[in-house]
C-alpha cells in the first residue's frame, strides 16, 4: 500500500479538505483534523482529475479503452452521472468551470479533442480537433466560463465558448508570446504589407490581394 502526491493533480473540495488521485483511488485529506477518506475507481486506475470547490464535486476519467468522465459529489461521495465522449484510450485533463455546470475536458491520442460539456445536463455541448496537439494545462476564466486558457508546450490559446441559443461553437485566439530575448516577435500582417511610407518611391500601401492581382 503506496500513497502518495502527485505532481500537480490536486486541489481543494472544500475549505479544509484537499483531495488527488493516487493508483486506483481518490484520496480526501482533512487539513485540520489529519483524516483520510477514500473513493474508488471501479474500473481501475483514475486517470485526469479535477475539483470544484464552489459545487463541492469531483470529476475523473478511468484509464480503459473508451474511458467515461465520472462526476461525484463530496462529502457524500455519491455518483451525479457520467459523461460518455468520443475518447478511445485516454483523457489528459479536466477542468471546471467557477460558474455554472461546465467541465472542460481534452483527449489524447488519436483524437486529441478539446471538448465542453455541461456536467449536470449530462450533455458535450461543443468540441474540437487539434490533431497531435499534447497539452500542459487547461482552465477557465474564473470571471468568464466562455473563455478557455489552453496551453502546450509552445503556445497559449484562449478558446472562446461562442453561443446561439443551444448552439455552442470554440473560436481559437492564439496569444502573441516573447521570444526567448523577452521581445515580442512582430505580427505578419495578412492583409496590409509592411509600410513603405518612409520610402516614397514605393507610392500608397495597398492591400496584398490588389499587388497579387486578385479580387
Amino acid at each position: 500500500w503506496v500513497q502518495g502526491f502527485p505532481k500537480k493533480n490536486f486541489g481543494f473540495i472544500n475549505n479544509q479538505t484537499v483531495c488527488y488521485p493516487c493508483g486506483n483511488y481518490i484520496l480526501f485529506l482533512d487539513i485540520e483534523t489529519k483524516t483520510r477518506t477514500a473513493l474508488q475507481c471501479q474500473t481501475g486506475q483514475v486517470g485526469a482529475f479535477a475539483a470544484n470547490v464552489n459545487s463541492q464535486v469531483l470529476a475523473f476519467s478511468d484509464r480503459k479503452l473508451n474511458p467515461i468522465i465520472h462526476i461525484y459529489t463530496f462529502p457524500e461521495l455519491s455518483k451525479l452521472t457520467e459523461l460518455k465522449g468520443n475518447a478511445q484510450l485516454d483523457y489528459t485533463l479536466l477542468a471546471f468551470s467557477f460558474t455554472g455546470s461546465y467541465l472542460a475536458s481534452y483527449s489524447s491520442i488519436p483524437e486529441f479533442v478539446l471538448s465542453v460539456w455541461n456536467w449536470q445536463e449530462n450533455t458535450l455541448l461543443c468540441s474540437v480537433s487539434q490533431p497531435g496537439v499534447t497539452a500542459t494545462s487547461l482552465s477557465f476564466n474564473p470571471m468568464n466560463w466562455q473563455q478557455l486558457c489552453f496551453v502546450n508546450e509552445s503556445s497559449v490559446t484562449i478558446w472562446c465558448i461562442e453561443r446561439n441559443n443551444d448552439e455552442y461553437h470554440l473560436k481559437q485566439n492564439p496569444v502573441k508570446l516573447p521570444d526567448g530575448q523577452r521581445s515580442m516577435r512582430p505580427h505578419k500582417d495578412l492583409f496590409f504589407p509592411v509600410s513603405h511610407s518612409q520610402d516614397p518611391y514605393h507610392g500608397p500601401d495597398l492591400p496584398i490581394s490588389a499587388i497579387a492581382g486578385l479580387v
